[in-house]
């Protein structure tokens, strides 16, 4: 979290360094954290995952250290987009699911309980990790393409206009001004 506040502060968030800067960021990020995070794998399959070692010595460090320097790539490949006109539609996508967070978290949520938990369908423990990851990635398309429709008519998320209108105790506009 400090490590955020302190990008943050620099100005790293914001797309408006340079993009050699994002680009070492990346490099860095990538090709340290990276190998770390693999070594640090290797190096617990090495001691049987031993939960000790692997949980509360030696062996987290490698993760944490490289998950990190991996995260710091991250924000340079999404900083990276944004700079980018190639993906000026994909940034405003995002932009628009950023601004509905709180109703497209409770709508994954929603949707994944309803696929993998009992009142649903019960898939929990049939489904292999790559139907995981295409589970996560078609939910991601349809918040890609519902948002930016949703907020062509209205101001906020669902949830967004409720919670604005709990916290300031009055019903807030909803719809767009036409």
């Amino acid at each position: 979290m400090l490590v955020g506040m302190a990008l943050y502060k620099w100005g790293v968030f914001s797309a408006t360094r340079t993009s050699a800067f994002y680009n070492r960021l990346i490099i860095t990020g990538f090709g340290l954290g990276l190998p770390l995070v693999a070594y640090g794998v290797i190096d617990n399959f090495s001691h049987q995952w031993d939960a000790l070692y692997a949980i509360m010595g030696p062996g987290s460090l490698y993760n944490y250290i490289g998950s990190v320097l991996v995260s710091l790539a991250y924000v340079g490949v999404v900083m990276r987009i944004i700079q980018s006109v190639l993906f000026a539609s994909l940034t405003a996508r995002l932009a628009a699911v950023g601004r509905m967070a709180l109703t497209n978290y409770l709508m994954h949520t929603v949707l994944a309980t309803l696929l993998f938990y009992g009142h649903g369908l019960g898939l929990f423990g049939t489904v292999p990790r790559w139907g995981q990851l295409l589970v996560v990635l078609l939910i991601w398309c349809l918040q890609l393409i519902i948002s930016p429709i949703w907020l062509r008519y209205f101001k906020f998320g669902p949830c967004e206009w409720l919670w604005r209108s709990l916290t300031y105790q009055r019903l807030q506009p909803l719809r767009q001004p036409t």
